[in-house]
């Protein structure tokens, strides 16, 4: 029957234009999120440049690099210096990295919307042709219309949660590889101290690269997680959804690995953080599971109250 293609049409343009709304809010974070990115950027390149300075300068004949020979320690500094310049590189690289995963979602998120960006014109219009076609008489014709928004609405609040889930059950996924990486280290960290030799420092450091990729990825999977919570509505009864403060995440997890801090502290510390962060994102999962119930719940009585008017009418 026509009426039913277009009460089907005006319940998918009501979820397109839910979803328009989440793309604002979506673009919105992310665009806030590309310039604390590019602000750290430009930090990090000057600390890099800095760093690559010192090495050079400690590397050639300068009156720095000969003092430090007099005393003793040139190998020394020129040591801890090329190490500082590695755990600038790395966060630089990290870094630069996420903000063009950043722009490519700006991207993505910009065509999608330029797709449905008549989504309220074409749901008007369409509401106009059933309301017509349901008849003058406009007590039954505007409450079929206000339910088939409604459940468009509820559709897409699910999806929206739905993906946010889905994000953020990524994220578990790799905290636990990094996880497991950095315990396998720490595992051959602690055979090393009593005399592993060089294959104990090999599996350590092999676990090591492993868990570094992976602290990669996971800020643009955290990155995309935080998008997906934008403009999800929250419950007050089940409190805030907070996952900031990881975009800094690969300094912390980086510098400690080429710091004069032994590495098995750093490995103990990093489990730790990783840790705290892995406890947050389930406590945000556990929320978002309560808020698809609810939701839920609210588009069934919706679906009861269409039913039992449809069957009164």
């Amino acid at each position: 029957m026509v009426s039913e293609e277009l009460k089907k049409k005006l319940r998918e343009l009501a979820a397109q234009v839910e979803r328009k709304k989440k793309i604002e809010a979506m673009l919105e974070c992310l665009r806030g999120e590309e310039r604390e990115l590019l602000e750290h950027t430009e930090e990090l390149k000057a600390m890099l440049s800095a760093e690559e300075a010192d090495v050079e300068r400690l590397s050639k004949t300068t009156i720095t690099s000969l003092l430090y020979s007099v005393l003793g320690r040139k190998d020394a500094m020129l040591d801890k210096e090329q190490r500082e310049a590695c755990a600038a590189k790395l966060k630089y690289d990290a870094a630069m990295g996420l903000l063009e995963d950043c722009r490519a979602r700006i991207d993505a998120l910009s065509r999608e919307r330029e797709l449905i960006s008549d989504c309220e014109g074409r749901f008007k219009e369409v509401e106009s042709k059933l309301v017509q076609l349901l008849g003058e008489d406009l007590r039954y014709a505007e409450p079929i219309c206000r339910f088939q928004r409604g459940l468009g609405e509820a559709d897409s609040k699910i999806h929206e949660i739905d993906e946010a889930i889905a994000a953020g059950k990524d994220v578990v996924r790799l905290l636990e590889s990094i996880e497991d990486s950095l315990n396998r280290a720490e595992k051959w960290s602690c055979f090393d101290i009593f005399g592993g030799g060089i294959i104990s420092d090999l599996e350590k450091h092999s676990h090591l690269d492993v868990a570094q990729a992976d602290a990669e990825l996971m800020q643009a999977l955290m990155s995309r997680f935080r998008t997906e919570l934008a403009d999800v509505r929250i419950n007050p009864e089940l409190g805030t959804i907070n996952i900031d403060g990881f975009l800094r995440f690969a300094d912390f997890f980086f510098d400690g690995f080429f710091a004069d801090l032994s590495v098995m502290q750093h490995i103990e510390e990093s489990i730790e953080s990783v840790s705290n962060l892995h406890a947050q994102v389930d406590g945000a999962l556990s929320k978002l599971e309560s808020m698809r119930k609810l939701r839920l719940g609210e588009k069934a009585e919706l679906e009861r109250k269409m039913s039992e008017y449809l069957t009164n009418a």
